[in-house]
């Protein structure tokens, strides 16, 4: 299996090919980095699909490192210019409430509540603790990754993960109560 930095120098060769195994690799972890701050499934689509793009335009400036923490990050950047982008426009979050029916339905639109309050939760986190939490869970990256794709210590993205659990823990034990 060709490593991320061989996919891509070959890419940069005119290998179009290599770039779509990259996308292959990552496209999972970049959509579900986008789904944590798109408001629905099409925005996250496309800021995933953006920053594929942007990835494949920028490929001649990247200058080594990690690959996934690059992309990572080029999706992070574009996701919190969205989320400013939403604000400035203030667009009106449209939600269908399930219909309930059965038993099972009830504990359907139960577990469904409590996924929507721990999303809103996780967009209520600080800037920096969000970042740091949405690379480690969704993006399944190290705490030296997140720094250097963040631009902070490891220890820095240590804490700030450490306090975005807690407060998310007391947030939702609050919630519940």
């Amino acid at each position: 299996m060709q490593s991320d930095a061989e996919l891509l120098e070959a890419f940069r060769r005119g290998d179009t090919p290599a770039f779509e195994t990259l996308v292959r690799r990552y496209q999972r972890p970049v959509l579900a980095i986008a789904r944590r701050f798109a408001r629905d499934e099409d925005d996250a689509e496309d800021l995933a699909q953006r920053a594929f793009i942007n990835a494949s335009e920028r490929a001649g400036g990247w200058r080594g490192g990690s690959f996934k923490s690059w992309l990572f990050r080029i999706v992070v950047n574009l996701a919190k210019n969205h989320l400013r982008d939403i604000s400035r426009f203030d667009r009106a979050e449209s939600e269908r409430e399930p219909e309930p029916s059965p038993p099972e339905a009830h504990q359907r639109l139960e577990t469904q509540e409590q996924q929507k309050a721990l999303r809103e939760a996780v967009v209520r986190l600080p800037r920096r603790q969000r970042e740091v939490l949405l690379l480690r869970i969704d993006g399944d990256l190290p705490f030296a990754e997140i720094a250097r794709t963040l631009g902070i210590t490891e220890v820095n993205a240590k804490v700030n993960f450490h306090h975005a659990v807690q407060r998310l823990k007391q947030w939702v034990k609050a919630d519940r109560t």
